[in-house]
């Protein structure tokens, strides 16, 4: 493979990505949700795909809204506080995962508020977040997150402070990161994004989300008889697979073994793809994607 050039990860120990140094980047355009009340908990349990009831404050989980059908409309991410449980999404998704929501309220004892002009998010990521995000000079909340599949987490942060916080975190060594090489450092680590790999179309186990973002142990909510068809007794037809190859690689470009279509490349990255291809396409398997040869690494 061709040298991808100057990079903030590495390919370590059987193929995982890891981070060699500290980044952040300002993600405050992200849609965010503030949800209180003394039902707070008990109502995202009805609604999402995943357990609230006994989250601790501090803890941050991912979870999905989905239809009936077990096709997602949302995925967003989830931190308990002691008073609230706040939860940010992509930008696209503010109005809508408000709006259906706010649909299911009725006489339930919870708030939900739009902060997204009240709160900023910064994305900070590598290995020596930790110990500055404790030191701040800024209050703030901690966010964990997966997102690029290494040692990463949101900062809350009153919308006000953001350029304070940023301009702290640059005094302290971590490097502000474009979009472009965060998308890198993602696709590299396998990572879904909704926009890309999730819509309305896809299934949360198509993504292998389900391991972190479904509870299949918990009570009645919309859409958990599909989830427990699939899980317990069905499959589904397509999973995320990562992509490799010696030229670049673009998104939107057919997967195909010997003419045949069996997927697409939904993000890119230089050298490095995910797509969303039949189950069972193991790696190793040779693909062509467009007209360039490539495999399946995981």
């Amino acid at each position: 493979m061709p040298p991808a050039g100057p990079q903030a990860f590495r390919m370590g120990h059987h193929g995982v990505m890891e981070l060699t140094e500290s980044l952040f980047a300002d993600r405050s355009e992200r849609g965010k949700l503030e949800v209180t009340g003394p039902q707070r908990a008990w109502f995202l349990d009805q609604v999402l795909t995943q357990r609230f009831e006994d989250m601790k404050a501090g803890e941050a989980r991912d979870a999905a809204m989905i239809t009936v059908h077990g096709r997602m409309t949302a995925f967003l991410e989830a931190l308990a506080t002691e008073d609230a449980i706040l939860c940010h999404f992509e930008p696209e998704l503010r109005p809508q995962v408000i709006d259906d929501l706010g649909r299911y309220v009725f006489a339930t004892r919870v708030e939900l508020r739009d902060v997204t002009d009240d709160k900023g998010l910064v994305l900070v990521a590598g290995p020596h977040w930790g110990a500055l995000a404790a030191a701040a000079p800024v209050g703030l909340l901690v966010h964990p997150t997966s997102e690029l599949g290494d040692s990463a987490a949101y900062l809350w942060v009153d919308g006000s402070e953001t350029e304070q916080l940023t301009r702290w975190l640059s005094q302290q060594g971590l490097r502000a990161a474009g979009e472009d090489e965060l998308e890198g450092i993602r696709v590299a680590a396998g990572m879904p994004r909704w926009g890309r790999e999730m819509d309305s179309k896809t299934f949360p186990q198509e993504t292998g989300i389900d391991g972190r973002a479904v509870d299949y142990e918990k009570g009645c909510y919309l859409g958990q008889e599909a989830m427990a068809k699939i899980h317990f007794r069905g499959k589904v037809n397509r999973r995320l697979a990562v992509i490799r190859s010696e030229a670049s690689l673009h998104a939107g470009a057919e997967i195909a073994i010997h003419g045949k279509k069996i997927g697409k490349v939904t993000s890119a990255s230089r050298y490095r793809a995910l797509g969303l291809v039949h189950h069972t396409i193991d790696p190793g398997t040779e693909v062509t994607v467009g007209a360039e040869g490539a495999t399946v690494v995981g």
